[in-house]
């Protein structure tokens, strides 16, 4: 496995990713009727182009080039997106997209991460030192839902001073 930034020819793939993700690696934490109301269709892929812009966005990928993870990281510190293909779940590729956005976090002075995580999500923050602030109860397409908001402080990175 590779971990690089996002080039513009990932979005179909990273389209798909998710929306598989959602509904195969969902359905393990939640009911057909909410990953259906999270994911009703895979995303437009120019949104995933769209996102790259001002943010810190990698991609996973495996002997083949296939993207099988992603993650992007705000400048706020807020980890807007950790998907990894089905098949892929639980073989350490979250867990080595969620070290690389910790690194460049910390690199460009981040004090904190934040997250709004799934249920499988809150289980891979918590081993890597998040820890849960609250639970959100919501409403997506219709059906109720929910996920955890989730942080962790960061000590910036040697060589680099608090301001």
């Amino acid at each position: 496995m590779l971990i690089r930034p996002f080039q513009p020819a990932d979005a179909p793939a990273l389209a798909a990713l998710f929306h598989a993700s959602v509904r195969q690696g969902g359905s393990r934490d939640y009911s057909a009727a909410q990953v259906a109301a999270w994911s009703p269709a895979p995303p437009d892929p120019a949104k995933y182009i769209r996102q790259a812009t001002g943010r810190v966005f990698f991609v996973a990928v495996n002997e083949v080039a296939e993207p099988v993870g992603y993650g992007v990281l705000e400048p706020s510190g807020h980890i807007d997106h950790l998907y990894c293909r089905p098949d892929v779940i639980g073989t350490g590729i979250g867990g080595a997209l969620c070290a690389e956005l910790e690194n460049a976090a910390r690199k460009s002075g981040m004090r904190l991460l934040f997250t709004e995580a799934s249920e499988a999500a809150r289980r891979l923050f918590a081993r890597r030192g998040f820890t849960v602030e609250r639970r959100n109860d919501f409403i997506i397409n219709g059906v109720a839902i929910h996920n955890y908001r989730m942080s962790k402080p960061l000590c910036p990175a040697p060589g680099i001073l608090p301001a």
